[in-house]
């Protein structure tokens, strides 16, 4: 049986003093965590280590909402290895990612580990891309994961 590949994790970030840079390294724990646990359950036997949360941290580029939904919908409809194979309707997860980022509001930070042109691996597999919000209390991770 093949492993999913794409993965959501939500919830509280924890409760801490407001840090200067904002909720963004509690969001990058919260990634590592999702990676860590992971690669426990499925991706260990592939060799390489997920990267350590402060490598997480540093691959987190700032996003706007709007690209960060738009990228959300397509990470959970279209494979990163497979462009031709659909996770689920683009359509009804654009609309889903539309949902995510109005709960969390307008003044949510939004990072991916994609920029212009290039991705900052965080997962030890092949191809990996996430998106990931939070609103300061509240956090959101949508990570694709494909290995060849």
């Amino acid at each position: 049986m093949r492993e999913p590949n794409v993965y959501v994790s939500a919830g509280r970030l924890p409760r801490t003093a407001p840090a200067p840079e904002g909720p963004r390294p509690l969001v990058a724990a919260e990634v590592h965590a999702l990676v860590r646990r992971l690669h426990e359950e499925y991706w260990h036997r592939y060799g390489s280590d997920p990267a350590p949360v402060g490598q997480v941290e540093a691959s987190l580029v700032p996003w706007d909402a709007s690209d960060a939904a738009a990228l959300m919908g397509e990470l959970a409809s279209v494979s990163l290895l497979w462009p031709s194979h659909a996770y689920m309707d683009r359509d009804e997860a654009d609309a889903v990612a539309r949902r995510v980022v109005a709960a969390l509001g307008s003044g949510a930070c939004w990072w991916s580990n994609r920029d212009d042109v290039s991705v900052s691996g965080v997962t030890g597999a092949t191809m990996d891309t996430l998106v990931t919000g939070s609103d300061g209390d509240r956090f959101v991770v949508l990570i694709q994961v494909e290995d060849d």
